[in-house]
């Protein structure tokens, strides 16, 4: 176990050198990968490798990375009046239609969109060379123009989303547009934590799929590892406009998270005409105990008022994800939203989460809070 060795993370050259400067003065023994394959890292950059044994400390140390890069504390999540979205984009035509549930949804609740683009630059910000190392100097070059691209795509679709603003007389809608260069996970993260969005959207490709896309590829990373409530709005998702999104289902685990996530899904949704059922996945074996269960969650929120639109439901089934499947088709749900759990160290090296598996094969947007 002790032996087994994993990667980190995958970031830019620079920062590679700077998380292992610090991984080593943690006294956590570490190698880059790669680190040579200047060309030929573009889209994939240097890889952090460690011991398996070391990856607790040694998450401690790159959280610690990047919070200061963005220099943010961490605090509670609390919802803003007006709704903001984080939008990553790889201008692929599948985030495209996550810009377009974006901008329908910013416009019924009113607040902010901020598109997000990273691009992944081979070159090296003024780091000392080796004699091993030779700098190419049209690398540069192709720096300036990975930029100039990305930014060139990404103000194009921020002024048709605007000239959409002014047409359609949207009053209190704002676009933003962001870029960045580092590898996308790392910098969509990062900069969440900066933002604080009420939600991130994402479009998503299926696992059968043979050409890696940018989102497409760190949809999963970015699902497991934000902060804030994410999104993930499949390619193959038919999308007919906001209008047509009727139901959003929540799969409750009868904890305490499901109070908190409810409510928040409840604040995000408002404005829009939906209604959200809850529903849990049951057995033969627990259901007269989860129906106690769910009369008691039930109970709770008719107290509080919390949303008059909010209807309980159990689902038996002894397969959880065929149970899902179940309550998917049987109440026309079309956003399946859920908790993700921190899961621990070994289960998360070895096992996909039931979040990954959802993400991967279904055809229904997925919302995602985090415990």
């Amino acid at each position: 176990m002790d032996d087994k060795i994993i990667t980190l993370a995958t970031l830019t050259y620079e920062k590679s050198h700077l998380v292992k400067s610090l991984l080593e003065n943690e006294g956590i023994d570490c190698f880059l990968e790669h680190i040579n394959l200047i060309q030929g890292a573009i889209s994939s950059g240097v890889q952090i490798n460690i011991k398996e044994v070391d990856f607790e400390q040694a998450m401690m140390v790159f959280d610690a990375i990047r919070e200061a890069d963005y220099d943010v504390k961490r605090k509670e999540i609390k919802l803003d009046k007006n709704i903001k979205i984080l939008c990553p984009v790889d201008f692929s035509e599948y985030s495209k239609k996550a810009v377009d549930f974006a901008f329908d949804w910013v416009s019924r609740l009113k607040g902010e969109i901020t598109l997000f683009n990273s691009y992944f630059s081979p070159v090296n910000s003024g780091l000392p060379f080796s004699d091993s190392y030779v700098y190419d100097v049209n690398l540069e070059d192709l720096s300036s123009d990975l930029r100039d691209e990305s930014e060139t795509k990404i103000k194009e679709i921020e002024k048709e989303l605007k000239h959409k603003v002014k047409e359609d007389e949207l009053k209190g809608v704002k676009i933003h547009s962001v870029v960045k260069r580092g590898v996308a996970e790392d910098e969509i993260l990062g900069y969440s934590q900066f933002y604080e969005p009420s939600v991130i959207v994402m479009g998503t490709r299926g696992v059968d799929k043979k050409k890696v896309d940018l989102i497409g590829s760190v949809t999963a990373e970015i699902f497991e590892l934000a902060k804030r409530p994410v999104l993930a709005i499949p390619e193959s998702f038919n999308y007919t406009g906001i209008d047509n999104i009727k139901n959003i289902g929540y799969l409750s685990t009868f904890s305490d998270v499901d109070f908190l996530a409810l409510e928040k899904l409840s604040q995000i949704v408002n404005p829009l005409d939906v209604n959200i059922i809850c529903c849990h996945i049951t057995s033969e074996e627990t259901y007269n105990k989860d129906n106690v269960k769910l009369d008691g969650l039930m109970e709770h929120f008719r107290k509080h008022k919390i949303n008059k639109n909010l209807q309980f439901e159990l689902i038996k089934n002894e397969d959880f994800l065929v149970g899902v499947e179940s309550f998917v088709q049987s109440y026309g749900i079309d956003i399946l939203s859920f908790t993700a759990y921190k899961r621990n160290l070994i289960t998360r090296l070895l096992n996909a989460s039931v979040a990954k598996k959802m993400l991967f094969h279904s055809t229904t947007p997925l919302l995602v809070f985090h415990a």
